[in-house]
């Protein structure tokens, strides 16, 4: 899941090139100082660009910005959880449902009439991809909508939706959460410094990929 790799991902950050500046980050998310060989590929890279350029900032209170590499990097690192999305589709109803967008970029994976919501930024990866003709006989199933995360339930209300859906990020109940596993406080870092409340609760459903937290 992301925040997996997102720990992985912060060994082969900047930051972590120079650890001694960033030592108190490091503590806190659990990661060791390894002078060992790093392995930094495609997930791994994109997991730094995230740690640099928005979870490190926030974490010192500095200006995070919302970048489109990081936006880019997100999109990446959220196939990761493809096995969990898809796994989802055996509990959601059958009606719509409103996908929020937070640290995970996702819904195209739920076989349902969906509704994505959530700051611009994080939809522009979903518009583009959707714009191809292939998914033209597809556009009554995908509306997609920028909203605030103080907006959601008005939104998803508006479109009809009966149920939320989100990765990480708390969201309006009724609604199934995705939750890391493992170095959770990494993605807990990574929804606030996108604006968002991280979802505090554990998880009551188990599904083969991951755990789901469902508020009722």
């Amino acid at each position: 899941m992301i925040c997996e790799w997102l720990a992985r991902g912060a060994l082969c950050s900047q930051a972590y090139d120079k650890y001694k500046d960033h030592a108190e980050f490091f503590r806190y998310i659990g990661v060791p100082r390894i002078d060992a060989y790093r392995l930094c590929h495609g997930l791994e890279l994109a997991a730094a660009v995230v740690i640099d350029e928005l979870i490190v900032p926030y974490f010192y209170r500095r200006s995070a910005k919302l970048s489109k590499a990081v936006v880019d990097a997100l999109w990446t690192l959220s196939a990761t959880a493809t096995p969990s999305f898809v796994a989802l589709n055996g509990v959601l109803p059958e009606e719509t449902i409103a996908v929020v967008q937070g640290p995970c970029i996702f819904g195209l994976e739920l076989n349902k009439k969906t509704v994505f919501l959530g700051p611009h930024e994080l939809l522009e990866p979903i518009r583009d991809y959707t714009s191809s003709p292939i998914f033209t006989p597809f556009q009554d199933y995908i509306v997609i909508a920028d909203a605030g995360y103080d907006q959601i339930a008005e939104a998803a209300r508006r479109y009809g939706a009966v149920v939320h859906v989100s990765c990480i990020t708390d969201a309006p109940p009724p609604a199934y959460i995705l939750l890391c596993d493992v170095h959770r406080e990494l993605g807990d870092l990574l929804t606030k410094a996108l604006g968002a409340k991280p979802h505090q609760g554990e998880g009551s459903i188990n599904i083969p990929a991951g755990k789901i937290a469902v508020k009722k």
